[in-house]
């Protein structure tokens, strides 16, 4: 393997299915920095000494301004025409015959298994290395057709029960010589988005490709839900921290790995439970509960606010709620008593539409999506797997139990009949029941 290596980050896509979350999901924000940092900038091995970012129009200039390790530059996918076209726009930024490391960009796995996987390839002297990701349940992803350590072929989302593997590639897929993979690319059609898993297993018919196994944890930002599991990834990562000015007053129980940012106040009896993160400038209120859970920058926890296995954006604010296991982009206010419930009375697996179509999302425990500036007032309650649109307001005392698209306004009416009252208080004093107590 030769030692200068060039990054090809796959950064493109229009992330349709990523509603109601506006923000770009290679760009969504965990622990302050961007998803990019998890997935690209921290974890390039040292053999890269060029990266080339294939990047949606709207995020360029994004893009442009980052800092990297290494010298970097950035070219536009124009449309979303697929991983492999993405890899022909990068073509005229490479010297030919470079090799090249693909990273996807919304792809978050172990740190070191860039590195890790350029060593497999130096020691097995391979035309390619493709990470596989040995899965327990369907993914909907690319499985890999193995003979041995060799793999044969990649079968992009076979149906669920014929699967070729139990592997699924993701994320560092290595390229000895990018000419010889764009000349095949681009000999391919296909009216499937496959075209790369076809040109690879067409290399694969004459060169030696191998895979590196990959026994570890992965996520994939496709879905909005996936936020919680990119979070849960990226918890392994988060060590206990203490920032500067922090306030924690008495009664206060903190447990496990728990990152508290600067500036950052916690009240009388709030117990949280690592692992956990509070963001820059935050409040958390008296008798919180926050566990597994990750809360941005200047939100408000009020009184008796419970947060469990959820991710909270910047600048939200709460008082008396419960959130569960669910998705809140940011700049949301929830209204006292206002509750986001994640668990089915049958305590079944959860689905939730997506483009007009109803997903199964993998969990029996998944509240709210929500997207920037939503308003919900006291005492409404929103069902598992709903998801609301940005600018929403939504009114107090109701039951959501569908999706909301964006810039609404939900409201209902309660009836009720005020008639005189003609039953007698009960004669016990209430002073009798504080016996009892």
């Amino acid at each position: 393997m030769k030692n200068n290596v060039t990054c090809v980050v796959l950064a493109g896509g229009e992330g349709k299915r990523f509603w109601p979350l506006l923000t770009n999901k290679v760009l969504f924000p965990f622990f302050g920095k961007p998803l990019f940092d998890y997935s690209v900038r921290d974890v390039l091995p040292k053999e890269v000494d060029n990266v080339v970012i294939v990047a949606r129009p709207s995020t360029k200039v994004v893009y442009e301004s980052l800092t990297l390790p290494v010298k970097h530059s950035v070219v536009v996918q124009e449309q979303p025409l697929g991983m492999a076209d993405a890899l022909l726009q990068s073509k005229e930024f490479l010297p030919k015959h470079t090799p090249i490391l693909i990273a996807i960009a919304d792809d978050v796995a172990d740190p070191l298994l860039f590195s890790e996987l350029l060593k497999t390839a130096a020691k097995k002297n391979a035309f390619g290395v493709i990470p596989g990701w040995k899965v327990e349940t369907y993914h909907d992803l690319g499985y890999l057709v193995l003979d041995g350590e060799r793999v044969t072929s990649i079968v992009e989302k076979p149906s669920e029960g014929n699967e070729p593997s139990s592997y699924v590639y993701i994320s560092g897929q290595y390229i000895s010589d990018c000419t010889i993979l764009f000349d095949q690319i681009e000999k391919i059609s296909s009216e499937k988005d496959d075209v790369f898993e076809k040109a690879v297993s067409r290399l694969m018919e004459k060169n030696l490709f191998v895979m590196h196994p990959y026994s570890g944890s992965d996520a994939t930002l496709k879905l909005p839900w996936h936020v919680l599991d990119v979070m849960d990834q990226l918890f392994l990562r988060v060590k206990s921290h203490r920032g500067k000015n922090v306030v924690i007053k008495s009664n206060v129980v903190i447990e496990g790995e728990v990152y508290i940012d600067d500036d950052v106040k916690i009240y009388e009896n709030t117990k949280i439970v690592g692992p956990a993160y509070i963001g820059r400038g935050t409040i958390v209120g008296n008798n919180n509960m926050i566990r597994h859970s990750h809360i941005g920058a200047g939100c408000v926890t009020g009184f008796n606010t419970d947060i469990t296995r959820s991710y909270v954006g910047d600048s939200c604010w709460f008082h008396m709620n419960y959130i569960g296991d669910s998705v809140l982009e940011s700049e949301i206010t929830l209204g006292g008593g206002a509750m986001l419930a994640n668990l089915r009375l049958d305590d079944g697996e959860i689905r939730s539409e997506v483009k007009g179509e109803m997903k199964k999302t993998q969990k029996n425990k998944l509240g709210s999506i929500i997207g920037r500036g939503v308003r919900i007032g006291a005492n409404t309650t929103i069902m598992p797997g709903i998801k609301i649109g940005k600018g929403t307001l939504i009114s107090s005392g109701l039951v959501i139990d569908r999706d909301i698209p964006d810039g609404s306004f939900v409201k209902g009416i309660t009836n009720y009949t005020i008639v005189s009252n003609k039953d007698a208080v009960h004669p016990l004093s209430r002073d009798e029941f504080k016996k009892k107590l």
